[in-house]
């Protein structure tokens, strides 16, 4: 991996090969992905790729070139392509924002899932795991290893560096019939449990044998972590500047006020310990920990340096390179609630517990409606316990509906993977969450 010094020292040949202000991007990614199907390991794949990004800026004129090539000649070819760009760029709306001088903490992984999740330790993993699917079910899914880096500098000597690991796991158990189960988990820190996952994916495809149809309509829903934390990403969405100024967002307008139950907040922690370590966004400035619903009420929106000097806002750390856009979340955390999973789904006289969405897609952003499938263990809850399994539904929503009607919130909760991002989510009961077709 590109150690800080490395990283630095591209920097540096940037500074002495213009005499532009510039700013410079790298990500470094080394991939290790083990997939596995019919119960058998069909890829052991390993990817490594770097790209460097350069932006030169003259008064209000910006051009953006991008390279692999990380040698010195290929970063020198890189600038000039930038500078050569500048001559037909129109100027834009700002002059460059220049990048604090102000240290921004470094960050290094420790080892740990480097050591337990290389090729060979990831295929003994599957290998056990598929050792406990049940007679009639076959796995499949996939172990990786993510290896980053991620550096930020200019030309005027600021410089960021972060290197971080993460392990994500999923698999899939179905039988001959259709049934289905799914256990997944993942991981910046701690070693996640891969048997773990595979026991709830096996639990769960030999309870949805023989699924039952439902009506349509309103239900009692106990949501997963991995279930909710998909809809928690797209409000989040919509949270992001860009999508406000942009004109598709249920937020516009209603910053400051209640538009969810006051049961629910929604923050993003730039320092928790189990979540994404790196310090500063694309951009290079320091990320901040800010909520973005407290109790209900929409307290904040992302921003990148370009929608925060235009709405002059304080530039909230958010870039994630699609410049001018806004910002997006990387830490996700739901406030936790102070009942246990089991207590929610046991209060719970007649629903549907909903273990994974599939296909979700907005319908309506202004009205906050998305719509998608269940799958992979979906069943109904009667007189207080988890019970027949469900064949497929499509819901139809809007999340200002539902996340106004949430009875209660786990004290659990669990790490779910994201666009951008690991999450920290609870389980989680809604009133009234709608199932409007059977595919």
């Amino acid at each position: 991996m590109l150690s800080r010094d490395a990283a630095k020292a591209i920097i540096e040949r940037v500074s002495s090969e213009t005499k532009l202000y510039a700013t410079l991007f790298i990500q470094e990614t080394d991939s290790g992905i083990t997939r596995f199907a019919n119960s058998e390991i069909t890829q052991n794949v390993s990817i490594t790729d770097a790209n460097v990004s350069v932006t030169v800026y003259d008064g209000k004129r910006e051009a953006t070139c991008s390279t692999n090539d990380v040698s010195g000649e290929g970063i020198k070819a890189l600038v000039q392509d930038a500078e050569a760009l500048l001559e037909f760029v129109p100027e834009g709306e700002f002059e460059p924002f220049i990048m604090s001088q102000a240290p921004v903490s470094d960050t290094y992984p420790d080892g740990r899932l480097a050591g337990a999740f290389n090729v060979s330790q990831r295929a003994a993993l599957i290998k056990e795991g598929v050792k406990m699917s049940s007679a009639g079910l076959a796995a499949a899914g996939a172990l990786t290893l993510d290896r980053s880096v991620f550096s930020v500098g200019d030309t005027k000597g600021a410089f960021r560096y972060s290197a971080f690991d993460k392990v994500a796991f999923n698999t899939v158990m179905t039988d001959s019939d259709g049934a289905a189960g799914a256990g997944e988990c993942c991981s910046y820190t701690d070693i996640p449990d891969i048997a773990a996952a595979f026991e709830k994916a096996n639990a769960n495809a030999l309870a949805a044998r023989d699924p039952v149809g439902i009506d349509l309509g309103g239900y009692s829903v106990v949501l997963s972590p991995v279930a909710f934390g998909n809809l928690i990403m797209y409000t989040s969405m919509m949270l992001g500047a860009g999508s406000v100024e942009d004109g598709d967002s249920f937020a516009i307008g209603k910053l400051g006020e209640r538009v969810f139950g006051q049961n629910l907040t929604i923050r993003d922690d730039s320092s928790h310990p189990d979540l994404l370590p790196m310090r500063f966004d694309f951009e290079g400035t320091a990320r901040r920990s800010i909520d973005l619903v407290s109790r209900g009420v929409i307290c904040n929106f992302l921003y990148d340096n370009k929608l925060a000097a235009r709405h002059k806002a304080v530039n909230t750390g958010h870039a994630i390179g699609n410049k001018g856009k806004g910002g997006y979340a990387f830490n996700l955390i739901v406030e936790g609630g102070d009942q246990t999973v089991g207590e929610i789904v046991s209060a719970v006289d007649s629903g549907i517990y909903i273990n994974e969405f599939h296909y979700l897609n907005f319908v309506n952003r202004r009205q906050l409606q998305v719509t998608g499938l269940t799958r992979n263990g979906t069943f109904l809850i009667e007189n207080g316990a988890i019970t027949k399994p469900v064949t497929t539904m499509r819901f139809t929503v809007s999340l200002l509906d539902a996340f106004n009607a949430i009875e209660s919130i786990s004290k659990e909760r669990e790490k779910v993977s994201g666009y951008f991002g690991i999450s920290l989510i609870p389980t989680v009961r809604i009133e009234n969450f709608r199932f409007t077709s059977k595919p």
